[in-house]
């Protein structure tokens, strides 16, 4: 992906300048620990709480910058070429796009900002205007080389975050009967914005 000019807009690792979460949910395979799927998440708090006249205290983002990991992608506006512009209900064009992350694209088909492209190869070659030269590039390459770009997208899967124990609701390990929801965990994230019966003391 690298070498055809894919990363150019699909970035792998993106430097947030600043820091707004109020959370962050590092995920790992924890078989010990990951009692229904084998996957567990460490969340910790990235804010400070300051107390104000409301009812809840605020609670202020620690800031700074981080690193998102495996994103691909540059959160800019790119126009694609014609195969993906399209006009809205009063005839307005629109041309650009956000790069679509890859994050997670082995698990989201259909493909493109419109759901138009069924399968990974299909919206590779849909890509025309800025990425004309990435796409001609892509169908330059042999069969076996567009196989390995294929297989590694299919690689970036999602999980389903309902069905990981974390450090915030790490379920029952002895429990008889793992398929009952309240018994593999979770990482809900209610804690930490205050909603009632959500978190964690």
């Amino acid at each position: 992906m690298q070498r055809i000019g894919c990363t150019g807009c699909h970035v792998r690792n993106l430097e947030i300048r600043n820091d707004r979460r109020i959370a962050d949910v590092d995920t790992a395979y924890d078989p010990e620990r990951g009692i229904f799927n084998g996957l567990y998440a460490e969340a910790k708090p990235l804010y400070k709480s300051v107390a104000d006249s409301a009812a809840y205290p605020k609670l202020q983002p620690l800031g700074g910058s981080f690193v998102v990991r495996n994103v691909f992608t540059d959160l800019k506006r790119h126009d694609l070429g014609p195969a993906f512009h399209e006009r809205d209900f009063d005839g307005q064009r629109f041309t650009q796009h956000v790069t679509e992350p890859l994050w997670g694209v082995g698990t989201t088909a259909p493909y493109g900002h419109d759901g138009r492209s069924v399968t990974l190869d299909a919206v590779i070659r849909r890509h025309g205007g800025e990425a004309a030269s990435v796409t001609r590039a892509y169908m330059g390459l042999g069969p076996d080389d567009q196989e390995k770009i294929i297989d590694f997208l299919q690689t970036l899967v999602l999980f389903p975050p309902d069905d990981t124990a974390s450090n915030l609701n790490p379920g029952v390990p002895s429990s008889a009967d793992p398929q009952l929801p309240e018994n593999h965990g979770s990482i809900a994230l209610g804690g930490l914005f205050q909603i009632s019966g959500e978190g964690v003391e």
